[in-house]
Parts: structure tokens; sequence; C-alpha cells
């Protein structure tokens, strides 16, 4: 199906269809991705397990949660990335390859994030370091 820009008209029923384009999206993304189905519910699993039984501030449920929405989001990315790649050519192509890998590696930058930040907490509560009285004014 060959893409066609919207037709001017009524911007409700614009609206509605961008929504209805972006649900499709989204759960293409959840069907497919491995990343969204197994590691970001492990890694929120993980987060909130370690948070409970060493008692993570709010704070700190924030900056995890908005970490792995980060991760969530260079996934959508990546998996769009890899869609076009692959509309292009189904051939073996060293660029395409390297595209791939380059949008491969922003997700992982931000799994490296969370994990960072995760034991960042997890030491700091066990170690009875507050760590946010250092940056927020108490």
């Amino acid at each position: 199906m060959k893409y066609s820009k919207p037709k001017s008209g009524n911007v409700f029923k614009l609206i509605i269809r961008d929504i209805v384009d972006s649900n499709r999206g989204l759960w293409i993304v959840f069907k497919e991705s491995s990343t969204v189905h197994k590691l970001i519910p492990l890694g929120f699993a993980v987060g909130l397990v370690g948070g409970i039984l060493t008692k993570f501030i709010a704070l700190e449920y924030i900056i995890l949660l908005l970490t792995l929405v980060m991760i969530f989001t260079t996934e959508v990315i990546n998996s769009a990335i890899e869609e076009v790649n692959d509309l292009v050519t189904e051939e073996k192509n060293e660029r395409v390859r390297r595209s791939k890998d380059l949008a491969s590696g922003s997700v992982w930058v931000w799994h490296q994030c969370y994990i960072i930040e995760f034991f960042f907490f997890l030491i700091c509560h066990l170690i009875h370091f507050a760590w946010w009285t250092q940056i927020i004014p108490v």
C-alpha cells in the first residue's frame, strides 16, 4: 500500500486517523519486539522488587520509570529504522547492517543507563547514603 498524504478536511477525522495509526504501530512493537515484551517488564519487576526491599524513594522510582520509557521510545524508533531498511533491500548490505546496529545501539545505551541507575540507588540505600540530599535541599 502506497502512503498518501491525508487530504485536508475535518480535523477531528484526521486526529482520529493519527491515533488509530499510532496505536497500530504500538501494537506492532508490542507484538514483535522482545525488548518490549520481555526486557522492559523484567527491568520494571527488578526495579520494583529491589526498590521495595531497599526502600527506594519516589524520586528513584520516577527516574527508573522515565528510563524505561526512554528504552521503549528508542526501541520503537529502532524497530521503525529496521522496517525501513528491510523495505529498501532484502539482500545483505553492509550499510543496512551498520544502520541497524547503530539504531540498536541507542536501545543498548538506555538499558545500560537503567542498570547503572538501579545499582547506584541500591548501593546508596545499602550504605545508607541519601544521595538526593546532595542535590535537593531538604
